[in-house]
Order: structure tokens, then C-alpha cells, then sequence
């Protein structure tokens, strides 16, 4: 019993005669009333009682249509995830996310691309970076974006950003008149920081001893999220990624601190990875791609996320 044996009795059932289920299916009425009979020989009973050139299905018949309507009712699903599939509208998304991106800037972005993609499900976890660069290399996440060091690779797939950091000042700071703030200006200012084994605490050291400058660490930190709402307190100031910051300025009391440019640059470096041993999915690659595009538009306009100057 073949598919096409099966598509020309599926026919005949729901038509009611050979004439009507060789139109529907494109083909002669003897190719039809051949593939009739020919399944007939192959199942081994009679499926039509012919009379006066009508067909009269048996109930063999009928047991036999309702496995075969199954099928094709199968079919058909499987015709609608290939659809589906096709138009980016299926599939299943695991993404590993470092903390300070993973409270508003990723889920915000999720959220869009899950509204688009109905039937998309998605995992978002929350990890360290150095945990999603490992799951990522073990292939649980389908892709990860963390903190990455100089030392690590910059081949295959995995795209990279340099993040700029900003200099988060209470609001009512005699520092927040100014458009630009070094070194020099926070020397003995009390700072809210991250932990000395970070890159960001490590570059700021290097700045402030060449410049013969004290850096007067008052708080310590894991991530830069707390670290905002040490300074939004008025407890000191904090050296922070924009991506963090204009997290900051959407969901917190925007107007209790202020985010001004810091120079000489400091970047946080990050990067999102794929799995290197595994093709990615296409749903991967286009939220992947939007996900790019929202670190660009915050690295392009800072003025539109930060409010420069005001």
C-alpha cells in the first residue's frame, strides 16, 4: 500500500466516485480506477461494490478511511511546520545571557521576537559569563552572549563588541555639569566598582596610577546593575557599560542619576558565540542578528538611551 494507492482512495471516499477524485487529483479516471483496484489486490479485500457504474463503500471501507484520513491529516501538519520552518515561525531558541544584559536590554529584545514568532519557543538563563562561554562550547545554548578577555578567539561565527563605558554620576553631583569626566576629576572620589578581578576594575587602575591619580573604591560590586542603585543612593560613582545603563535609564528612577562620557576609553568587552561544532538554526541567526542590531543602536546613539547633556 502506497501513497499514491492511499491519495486516490482518499479521493474516491470523499468524492463519491472515480470521475470526481480523478479531477481532484489531475489524473484519468482508468489511472485512478487502476490504483483502486490495484490496492485492492495489494490489502487483499474489496473496498467498492460497483453498481450501475456507482461506487458503495464497504465498511472494510470505512475502518480502512479513517487510518488513511489520519495520515493525511499528518501530512498535512508536517506540510505546515516545513511552511512554517521556512518562514521562521517554528522552532525551539536556548540562549545563555551574562547577568547585567539579562535583567531588561535581552528580554526586552526576546519579548519583540517572540510577538513576531508566535510559535517559537525560547529558554533565556541567566549565567556567568565564563558558564555560557563553557554551555555554548557544549552545545546547550544555541547561542550566548558574556564577557570575553583579549586572549580569546575571534574566528568563526561569534561576533564581538567593544562597549565604551560611561560614568554614572548622581544626579545632584557637583561632577554632573560637565559633558566629559577623566580620571583626574574623580581622584579620591568615593567610586562604587566591580570586583578587582574584572577587567573593567583592572583598565580603571591602570588609568588612575598613570595618571598619578587615587581611585577610592568605596563599594564593590559583582555586577554593574547594583552598582547603579549604590549611586542613584548618592554613595559614590560607578564606571558602567551602556548597554546597563541604558537599561538603568528605562526602568529606574532616570532622573536620580546621570550618565556622562568617560575618557580615556574604558570597554567592556563582549561577544555573542555560537556553538563551533554545530550549524545554527535560522531562528537563531535572525534573533541573533536583532539582538546585534539593538548593542549598534545603543553604541550609535548613546544620546537617545543616556541623555546626554541633560
Amino acid at each position: 500500500m502506497n501513497l499514491k494507492q492511499m491519495e486516490a482512495f482518499r479521493a474516491v471516499m470523499l468524492s463519491g466516485s472515480v470521475s470526481q477524485a480523478a479531477k481532484q487529483l489531475f489524473r484519468t479516471q482508468p489511472a485512478v480506477s487502476m490504483m483502486i483496484t490495484s490496492l485492492e489486490n495489494d490489502i487483499g479485500f474489496q473496498l467498492f461494490e460497483r453498481h450501475k457504474k456507482r461506487l458503495y463503500p464497504t465498511p472494510e471501507a470505512h475502518y480502512l478511511y479513517k487510518e488513511v484520513e489520519a495520515i493525511f491529516s499528518r501530512i498535512q501538519d508536517v506540510s505546515q511546520t516545513v511552511q512554517d520552518i521556512q518562514n521562521k515561525q517554528y522552532g525551539f531558541l536556548r540562549i545563555g545571557c551574562m547577568p547585567g544584559p539579562s535583567n531588561f536590554f535581552v528580554p526586552d529584545i526576546l519579548a519583540d521576537f517572540l510577538e513576531d514568532h508566535p510559535k517559537v519557543q525560547a529558554s533565556l538563563q541567566t549565567r556567568t559569563s565564563d558558564a555560557v562561554v563553557e554551555w555554548v562550547a557544549s552545545n546547550q545554548y544555541d547561542l550566548g552572549l558574556a564577557e570575553i578577555s583579549t586572549h580569546q578567539s575571534k574566528l568563526g561565527r561569534n561576533r564581538l563588541f567593544e562597549l565604551p563605558c560611561v560614568c554614572a554620576l548622581p544626579a545632584e553631583h557637583p561632577l554632573a555639569e560637565q559633558e566629559v569626566i577623566t580620571p583626574e576629576m574623580l581622584d579620591d572620589e568615593p567610586m562604587i566598582t566591580l570586583h578587582p578581578d574584572h577587567m573593567i576594575f583592572h583598565d580603571l587602575m591602570q588609568l588612575f596610577e598613570a595618571g598619578g591619580h587615587r581611585m577610592n573604591v568605596r563599594l564593590q560590586t559583582r555586577f554593574f546593575i547594583p552598582a547603579l542603585k549604590f549611586v542613584e543612593r548618592g554613595l559614590g560613582v560607578s564606571i558602567v557599560d551602556p548597554i546597563s545603563a541604558s537599561s538603568y535609564t528605562t526602568y529606574a528612577q532616570a532622573d536620580k542619576v546621570v550618565f556622562r562620557r568617560f575618557q580615556p576609553d574604558v570597554h567592556l568587552r563582549i561577544g555573542l558565540m555560537f556553538p563551533s561544532g554545530n550549524p545554527s538554526s535560522m531562528i537563531a541567526m535572525e534573533f541573533a542578528d536583532l539582538l546585534c542590531k539593538q548593542i549598534e543602536n545603543v553604541l550609535d546613539n548613546p544620546e537617545q538611551f543616556l541623555g546626554w547633556g541633560e
